[in-house]
């Protein structure tokens, strides 16, 4: 039976092959249709030119990205936002770019020896960047909607350094010996309602101060906050450090836990030093007779900023044949301050407008009756005039008592780091990068 069966399923496959197996692959998967539509393909791609555009093989390889150029350069005296973007803009897409920068910059004022870079893709102009100070630079920006503009915060590297010196004519002098003479500006800000760096000064005073350094690309940036800071004058000893409030403000207390920032600055121009002090008889040396002289003439050159003693509203600013050019605050508690003398005024001072302490208020010069560049620093209690130098203004506000552990081990982990050393320093080499400079 099982013969029959085999004899049987041999013929049947014969009969197969012999009768498909000559026009068609059905035993290989392909059918007759699929024959015919391989025979269609071959002849339609055939009738297809090889240098066919759409069908090049290059067309479909993976795009390159565009080739991003930076072009620096440096702002020269005379340069202006056209010549230096003519190369990349005609006049009228320099005027769009200005324009769009206009709330947020305004290129008529870009300053001589500011760096700036020229970014383009592919050759075509993409961005503008202009360093506007140590702190901020502006981008410009060129996509298809056109031109945005906006002023960025550098980013900083931080290093905290502890510089320190020995005074032996004034600060400033022993801070360009150990330091940039920006930092002397902020350590007599910092202790100006303690000490009246004009005429409290010694041979032989020292300081110490903690100070945020800042890097851009290794490059130093200038100064972050000061963190502490000690002065040791006519043997006292004066000392500060940075506490941040709960809004995120800051203050500077000393280490007993006392404000160190007072109603009034001792002195209003850094540096100077008192040529004629208050007194109700004074020989007027250009008038040649004798009169009260109530105010402190403080001497520096000529454009030194003179700071705002306290804070308070813009009375008067003007001018007349004697006080020359002038500023009158009035403050709390019935005080008014008066500066004169000065080659001009601050940007914005005008009657009504209210200042803070320390802000830029004028520059120091000769107008009136003045035989060389000083101010005249004038205040009033009441309207009675008082001698500046004798005011004992009173502190601002105490350090929060619940706060004071908190403060206590800050100053415990600043303290070390202030020693003062009484030894004379050498002047480095000038230095810009962050690997040269060095802690003194």
């Amino acid at each position: 039976m099982k013969y029959i069966f085999a004899s049987c399923l041999l013929l049947a496959g014969s009969f197969l092959f012999f009768q498909y197996g000559s026009t068609s692959d059905i035993f290989f998967g392909q059918t007759p249709k699929t024959q015919e539509m391989e025979t269609l393909t071959e002849a339609v791609c055939s009738e297809i030119p090889m240098d066919d555009p759409e069908f090049d093989p290059a067309a479909f390889a993976k795009k390159t990205a565009p080739l991003e150029e930076i072009h620096e350069g440096t702002v020269r005296a005379g340069d202006t936002a056209s010549r230096i973007l003519s190369p990349w803009l005609s006049s009228s897409r320099i005027h769009e770019l200005a324009e769009s920068s206009r709330p947020v910059f305004d290129l008529r004022r870009l300053r001589a020896g500011r760096e700036y870079k020229i970014i383009t893709l592919d050759g075509e102009f993409a961005g503008f960047e202009y360093s506007i100070n140590r702190s901020q630079y502006l981008s410009v920006e060129l996509d298809k909607e056109g031109f945005h503009a906006e002023v960025n915060a550098l980013s900083f590297d931080i290093e905290t350094a502890t510089v320190n010196g020995i005074i032996e004519t004034s600060l400033s002098e022993a801070m360009q010996t150990a330091e940039d003479i920006t930092l002397a500006v902020r350590l007599s800000n910092l202790f100006g309602w303690e000490i009246d760096f004009a005429r409290d000064l010694r041979k032989g005073d020292s300081f110490s101060v903690v100070v945020e350094r800042r890097y851009h690309n290794d490059t130093f940036q200038g100064y972050g906050n000061i963190l502490a800071a000690e002065i040791i004058n006519q043997g006292n000893r004066y000392d500060a450090f940075r506490f941040e409030n709960e809004d995120g403000s800051a203050d500077f207390y000393n280490s007993q836990g006392q404000n160190i920032q007072r109603f009034f600055l001792k002195n209003p121009v850094p540096f100077s030093r008192i040529t004629s002090g208050f007194t109700h008889r004074r020989w007027h040396p250009i008038l040649k007779e004798y009169r009260p002289h109530y105010g402190v003439d403080y001497a520096a050159p000529t454009g030194t900023p003179i700071y705002a003693a306290g804070s308070g509203t813009i009375l008067q600013t003007g001018q007349n044949a004697g006080a020359g050019r002038y500023v009158r605050i009035r403050h709390g508690n019935g005080y008014e301050t008066a500066y004169l003398h000065m080659s001009r005024f601050a940007r914005g001072m005008r009657p009504g407008r209210k200042v803070s302490q320390g802000d830029v208020i004028g520059y120091v010069g000769q107008s009136g009756l003045a035989t060389g560049p000083h101010v005249c620093f004038r205040m009033t209690k009441n309207g009675v005039p008082v001698d500046p130098t004798k005011v004992d203004s009173p502190r601002a506000s105490e350090l929060p008592e619940e706060r004071r552990q908190e403060f206590t081990a800050l100053v415990a982990s600043l303290q070390p780091q202030l020693g003062v050393h009484y030894a004379e320093l050498k002047k480095p080499e000038p230095q810009s990068s962050k690997t040269e400079k060095k802690s003194m």
